[in-house]
């Protein structure tokens, strides 16, 4: 009798917990306003490059999508690669780390979080230049 009892309790404690499992992780689910620019303000050579780049300096104001491990980022911003999309599997459970992605003309950009979850600060930083973006929410 108490081995019934006590497989009934682990069957019914295993059940609960994958509901609250599936709680947590749907509540990670995040949308904000945020607004990107150039880390380190107003540069258009993007930290000393060699080539002009004015339009890596404008600011982009836009919307971020936290949907289960992808975040996106939309706008409607004339910036190139103002919008995009990257998986955060490769993050540590405590949401920090950096992830990969790739572009639409198939260059590798990085996006790192700090710690935490919803909406905060990250930085985006692309393989084929010198520019870094901070990406803040805004009110």
């Amino acid at each position: 009798m108490k081995r019934g009892l006590l497989l009934a309790t682990s069957i019914g404690l295993a059940g609960a917990s994958a509901i609250v499992l599936a709680a947590t992780s749907s509540s990670t689910d995040a949308t904000w306003a945020a607004i990107g620019k150039l880390e380190d303000g107003s540069s258009v050579y993007c930290a000393g490059g060699t080539v002009p780049m004015p339009e890596w300096a404008w600011q982009t104001e836009g919307q971020v999508d936290l949907k289960g491990s992808t975040l996106t980022f939309t706008t409607a911003s004339r910036a190139p690669n103002s919008s995009f999309s990257v998986d955060l599997k490769a993050l540590q459970p405590d949401g920090s780390g950096t992830a990969e992605a790739r572009d639409d003309k198939n260059r590798r950009f990085y996006v790192t979080l700090a710690p935490g979850s919803g909406a905060r600060p990250f930085r985006v930083t692309y393989s084929y230049n010198a520019c870094r973006r901070v990406y803040t929410p805004s009110a």
